[in-house]
């Protein structure tokens, strides 16, 4: 696992549990229901794997690396 990766993995699980308890917090003091309370943890974590899935980011295939490499050597013979 790439240094990048590792730390968008921390900063977002970070993120995720602080708004995770203020939400807790505001929920606790204001509506004081446990069937919300356990719809926004799920919500949360829901909302946190999806945001993970589709902004994490990823190393290339060697596929799709020796494709861009051939592409770039193609422009530059070109020019």
């Amino acid at each position: 696992m790439k240094k990048r990766q590792f730390l968008f993995i921390f900063a977002l699980t970070f993120l995720s549990v602080l708004i995770w308890i203020i939400g807790e917090f505001l929920i606790g003091q204001f509506i004081n229901s446990f069937g919300i309370s356990i719809g926004w943890a799920v919500f949360c974590l829901i909302a946190c794997c999806a945001y993970s899935l589709w902004k994490c980011p990823r190393e290339p295939d060697d596929e799709e690396e020796q494709e861009e490499t051939k592409q770039k050597e193609n422009k530059k013979g070109d020019k």
